[in-house]
Parts: structure tokens; C-alpha cells; sequence
């Protein structure tokens, strides 16, 4: 299984982390919690994994559990990356 979390943790914090924000995000950390991503953050932050990892994201796999973190984020990318191989 690869590892995407740098890859990942990389964009949100230098992609969607508010303008002018430095921000530095453990795999854990609660990215909902942090205010790092809404429902318009979840969104792009869509559009950016299935462009970056060329994996389709059904409405019905948009939910909290695969968003909250980092470390979710990859787990659910590896997820796609699996299936669609």
C-alpha cells in the first residue's frame, strides 16, 4: 500500500489553509475541527484527488469518516487506488 499522506497533507496546507495562513497538519489532525475544510473545502479538495490520483468520488463516499483527516484522506485514496485496479 503507498502512502499518499505527504502528498495530500501538502496541497490542504499549502492549498486550502486560509490565504496568508501557514499551517502545519499532523496525519491526525481533525481537518473539520481545524476549519481547514467546510462543504466548499470538501469539494475541492474532491476535485484535487481525482485529478491528482485519476479515482472517481461518488456523492455516496463523501462523508465524514473518509475527510476528517489526513490520514483518512490516504486511507481512502489507497481504498480507490485498490478498487480500481
Amino acid at each position: 500500500m503507498t502512502d499518499y499522506t505527504d502528498t495530500i497533507r501538502s496541497f490542504i496546507e499549502n492549498e486550502m489553509a486560509a490565504p496568508g495562513t501557514k499551517v502545519t497538519l499532523s496525519p491526525s489532525d481533525s481537518l473539520i475541527d481545524k476549519g481547514i475544510v467546510d462543504s466548499l473545502g470538501v469539494q475541492r479538495l474532491i476535485a484535487y484527488l481525482e485529478k491528482e490520483f485519476g479515482v472517481q468520488i461518488a456523492d455516496t463516499e463523501i462523508v465524514p469518516e473518509h475527510f476528517e483527516t489526513i490520514s483518512a484522506v490516504a486511507e481512502f485514496i489507497n481504498f480507490k487506488l485498490g478498487a480500481k485496479g
